[in-house]
């Protein structure tokens, strides 16, 4: 460093000469910009799955949510279980939905002790229900009961009886 590299005015904080500084290369500069940009593209790969994934989503219904048990009784003439299924239907198209009730004894082979014992499981289908209907149907279980059975829901399968253009006309038509 020559005298002449030096400015002719001194560093205010410790009056010396300031530093001279030197250019960082240019490929320093890109290979930081790369991996940089290499290490968030993941990040933003996850992100860019999540949008869109909630905007496919947001308004899906499970079939499930439209089925519920009304009833459930001991038939007094077989001794099975009996079960009430309901179904109102707010799918966005019409269509068959087929319930699956599993039926339980609480009381079992022990009279009541322990957990209780299946009774069976039954379907039901409810064919070409429309849009907005409901529909009311019974079932009975296969396997006499000892006391008060138990029926649940265990799964509801959705097909849609519409073709696919005719439910997104519908769709589009709607407001």
């Amino acid at each position: 460093m020559t005298l002449q590299d030096i400015p002719p005015y001194p560093d205010r904080h410790t009056g010396m000469p300031p530093e001279l500084r030197t250019r960082m290369p240019l490929w320093v500069i890109l290979a930081a910009v790369t991996a940089t940009l290499l290490a968030l593209s993941p990040v933003a790969l996850v992100v860019a799955f999540i949008y869109v994934w909630d905007s496919n989503h947001k308004d899906l219904r499970f079939p499930s949510q439209d089925v519920s048990v009304t009833s459930c009784r001991k038939d007094p003439v077989t001794g099975g279980p009996v079960a009430g299924v309901r179904v109102v239907s707010r799918a966005k198209r019409p269509g068959n939905f087929t319930v699956y009730v599993r039926f339980r004894d609480p009381r079992g082979k022990r009279g009541g002790e322990g957990p209780s014992e299946p009774a069976g499981k039954r379907t039901v289908v409810f064919e070409d229900l429309a849009v907005g209907a409901t529909a009311t149907r019974e079932v009975a279980g296969p396997v006499p009961v000892r006391g008060g059975p138990q029926c649940v829901v265990a799964d509801v399968t959705f097909l849609s009886t519409a073709l696919a253009a005719e439910a997104s006309a519908s769709a589009a038509a709607a407001p």
